[in-house]
Formats: C-alpha cells, sequence, structure tokens
C-alpha cells in the first residue's frame, strides 16, 4: 500500500467518526427538545408506584436491605443517592425504577439525591415536586460517602460509573454504603480480563471482598430489575483487602529487585521467586482474624526488600567511583537520597 493510500484511510476514517458524534450530538440536543405533559407524566408514574407498592418484589428488596442492615450491624439508612435513572418519560424501565425510588424514601424517610445528565427539563421539575433533590453538577458517580449509612440507587448504569463511586470511595467508608447496582458477580464473570482493567478495575479489586444478596427478578416487568444485587463491604473484609494490597505492593517491589540480579534467568525460574510466591500463597488469609504467622512472613518481606535495595544501590555505586578517587559528602548524600541539613536545596 502505498503512502497516498494510507493517508486517504485515515481521512476516510476520521470522517466517519465525526460522522458518528456529530449524530450522537444531534440525538441528544433532540431528545433535549422533547415536549412532554407533565400532567400525564405523573400519572403514569403515581400508576406505577401501587403495582410496585404491592407486589412480591417489594417485600423481597425491602427484606434484603433489612439483611443487609444485619450484616453491617447498622439499623437506619440515612441517605439515599441514585445516578442513572434515565429519562423516565420515555422509558417503562426508569419508571419503575424511579417508583421504586420513591417507595424507598417513603419507607425509610430520608432525603434522596439523584443525577442523571439525560433528565430532560420537565422531568427535572417533577423530580423537584416529589420532593426529591437533583443534584446541580454532574459528580460522574463520585459521591463521597459520610460516617452515616447511604444507600446508593444505580440501577443498571455503565461499569465505568460503578467504578467511579468506588474509587472515590477507596476507604473503610465503603462499610457505610449499601450499593443496589449492576451483578458485580455477572460483571466480573462475564467480562474479558483487559476490559475490567482498563473500565472497572476498581470493581475487579473489590470483588473479592463484598457481600453480594442476589435479587429474586419476579417483578412483573423482568427487564427493569434485572441482573440487579444488593453489594455491602463489612469493615472486616476492607480491612483484609487493604492487607492484601499491601502484600502485592511488597511482592512486585522484590520482584522487581529481583530481575536486577537474574538478568540470565526468567523471573519465573527464580527459585527465590519461587519461594516467594509459594509463601505468600501458603499464608494468604482466610479468615478475618490476621494471623500471626503472616504478619512475621511480611515483615520478613520488607527486611528482604531492604536488604535487595541495599545491595543493589552499593553495587551502583561501586562502579560509578571505581578509579575515581574519594567522594565527598554531598555526592555520597546524593547517591543515597539523604537531604544534608546544610543543603540549600
Amino acid at each position: 500500500m502505498s503512502e497516498d493510500e494510507f493517508i486517504l484511510v485515515n481521512r476516510r476514517r476520521r470522517r466517519k467518526k465525526f460522522e458518528q458524534v456529530f449524530r450522537e450530538q444531534l440525538l441528544l440536543t433532540e431528545c433535549n427538545e422533547i415536549e412532554i405533559d407533565k400532567e400525564t407524566i405523573v400519572r403514569k408514574l403515581f400508576d406505577a408506584v401501587p403495582k410496585l407498592r404491592y407486589s412480591v418484589f417489594k417485600t423481597h428488596i425491602l427484606h434484603n436491605i433489612s439483611k443487609a442492615l444485619k450484616i453491617l450491624n447498622v439499623n437506619k439508612i440515612f441517605e439515599i443517592i441514585c445516578y442513572g435513572l434515565g429519562q423516565f418519560s420515555q422509558h417503562n424501565s426508569s419508571k419503575y425504577q424511579l417508583a421504586l425510588l420513591l417507595l424507598l424514601k417513603r419507607h425509610y424517610n430520608c432525603q434522596v439525591s439523584l443525577y442523571d445528565p439525560a433528565f430532560l427539563a420537565k422531568e427535572i421539575e417533577i423530580l423537584k415536586e416529589l420532593k426529591l433533590n437533583v443534584i446541580e453538577t454532574n459528580e460522574e458517580g463520585k459521591h463521597t460517602i459520610s460516617n452515616n449509612v447511604t444507600f446508593i440507587y444505580m440501577p443498571h448504569c455503565p461499569r465505568q460509573l460503578i467504578n467511579n463511586f468506588l474509587y472515590s470511595n477507596w476507604n473503610e467508608n465503603l462499610s457505610n454504603c449499601i450499593l443496589l447496582t449492576n451483578s458485580f458477580s455477572d460483571i466480573v464473570e462475564k467480562s474479558l480480563k483487559w476490559h475490567l482493567m482498563k473500565f472497572a478495575n476498581y470493581v475487579l479489586r473489590i470483588y473479592p471482598y463484598m457481600t453480594e444478596i442476589k435479587l429474586k427478578n419476579d417483578f412483573k416487568y423482568t427487564e427493569v430489575f434485572s441482573t440487579t444485587s444488593i453489594h455491602i463491604f463489612t469493615k472486616q473484609s476492607l480491612r483484609r483487602s487493604s492487607t492484601m494490597n499491601s502484600n502485592v505492593k511488597i511482592i512486585r517491589a522484590l520482584a522487581q529487585e529481583l530481575r536486577h540480579i537474574s538478568l540470565s534467568e526468567k523471573l519465573k525460574d527464580n527459585i527465590t521467586m519461587q519461594y516467594i510466591l509459594e509463601q505468600a500463597y501458603s499464608h494468604k488469609e482466610t479468615s478475618e482474624v490476621l494471623c500471626k504467622a503472616q504478619k512475621e512472613l511480611k515483615n520478613l518481606a520488607e527486611t528482604y526488600l531492604c536488604y535487595l535495595i541495599s545491595q543493589r544501590k552499593y553495587k551502583e555505586i561501586k562502579m560509578q567511583y571505581t578509579g575515581k578517587g574519594e567522594r565527598s559528602i554531598k555526592e555520597t548524600a546524593d547517591l543515597v537520597g539523604f537531604k544534608l541539613p546544610h543543603d540549600p536545596k
């Protein structure tokens, strides 16, 4: 293929991409200009509420939320945050998801805040008339949980949005959260690993430490709450997560140092690395209580890591100054990363 032909193909691709973006923007503009009858939408919404109120599904979901509260050893939900509800004036699923939100607000008698960039102007008016707090700015799912128990309602949301929420609350405050969204089990088990690493890394990382309560999809319209689960994160599991992440960092650092001293062989064939991985696996935490042996092994690994780094630094210094005579105190300090008290830098 000649250079001119290659350029021509690229231009065609760029034009197609531009046309696709333009069509999406045009569609979004047209959606925002949709005229809706508020009274009709409110009437349809109020027709949907009793269908949920007297359904087996509503009883089932309240039972499972109570179960989650019991596991977390708390008895009250203080706030509900909702993302990704969609245009409830246009979509049946969004209408019933909003109906459930209203029932949860009434049942737990708490404030409800919600946001979706797709909301139409008149939909926002309806939400405010229903005494719901419409968030003004696009938080991209990055709401930070307080010390009070918060119910996060994200039905059928993109995994990137769920990932953003986890990222913003990557600490023990996650134990104050009850998350109703797409099943983490389905996300992890039915997705390619590379796709999870790129778009749902925090979902993948928290997956071994979360508790998932599956919801029986027995509502009349099965598409409304399909593949939806309740997820909670106990303090004990979050401590385990923190410990395991710390151990992984140490193992990666050891691997990096061992690469410097085993250039002639593959790292996986290095006997020392094999032993480290074998010990890490055999002492992997299997209960909520950290065992003494695991702590001792971690201390030993950190000590060995310090030794390897020192050995490497020593060799670097020796190679750099062999045959160059004595070096100054400042040169030595710079080599080991030590800042002298009188150093103005």
